[in-house]
């Protein structure tokens, strides 16, 4: 792990990332549920596909802005990082745009501030990569594993809801892959993704943006179990919220 330097400044900063990463899962949970969102949407002003649109593409143009000045002389460790986090969300983006179906309008306020967590991420990742790990090692090969694991299973399942909504939008008990056992199995495969990019980027900051993004992604996918539990009678009592037989 690369541990910053510990000068005020850094320490009031790492502070603020410790308290959010702890409070992210607290908030998200106990929010939705005082706020009593349907099917965890909040009444928007936007179309849905516009709303994700912009939500994904601001951190590419976050990334870019964080490492646009050590670009031209990077290292392959460092492409690697850029890479793989652009390639994240570029992905997300190109679903947005061809793969998922929409019900609802997003809403404007929550579209904000998830663009704004996920650029300040991607900024964060891509400001940190001037000082990478020195060379290639185990944990390396594994960041890049568990990326690829997380960004397949992620569109698999994002796919997979896709299609099962083709003739409907109504809601309904999503079934195959890893949703025969959890509600949100892109959630689990999102944060696997997080991990490579974790295990990639070795920062401290880096594993506090994890932490947030379980806390985050856990807490959305204990209150769709919630949900789905209070609005169909038949829904499978043994089914988890984002880790089969677990959570």
């Amino acid at each position: 792990m690369i541990f910053p330097e510990w000068t005020t400044a850094n320490i009031t900063l790492y502070i603020v990332l410790f308290i959010a990463a702890l409070g992210a899962g607290p908030v998200i949970y106990f929010g939705q549920a005082m706020l009593g969102e349907d099917k965890l949407r909040s009444k928007g002003k936007i179309p849905a596909r516009v709303g994700m649109t912009f939500l994904y593409s601001v951190p590419i143009l976050a990334l870019y802005i964080s490492a646009r000045d050590y670009v031209p002389n990077a290292s392959p460790i460092q492409w690697t990082v850029l890479a793989v986090v652009a390639l994240h969300f570029v992905k997300r983006v190109s679903e947005s745009l061809f793969v998922h179906r929409y019900s609802k309008p997003s809403g404007l306020l929550p579209t904000f501030l998830v663009a704004s967590l996920y650029s300040t991420a991607a900024f964060v990742i891509g400001w940190l990569n001037r000082a990478p790990i020195p060379a290639v090692d185990v944990g390396f090969i594994l960041g890049i594993l568990f990326f690829v694991i997380g960004i397949a299973g992620n569109f698999y399942h994002h796919k997979l809801l896709a299609d099962l909504r083709k003739n409907s939008f109504d809601y309904f008990i999503p079934k195959g892959g890893w949703f025969e056992y959890v509600v949100c199995p892109h959630y689990l495969f999102e944060i696997i993704t997080w991990l490579g990019f974790a295990m990639l980027s070795r920062h401290l900051a880096v594993w506090l943006i994890l932490l947030f993004v379980i806390g985050y992604l856990t807490a959305r996918g204990l209150r769709t179990l919630e949900w789905y539990r209070q609005n169909f009678s038949s829904f499978p009592k043994d089914r988890k919220a984002i880790l089969p037989f677990i959570l």
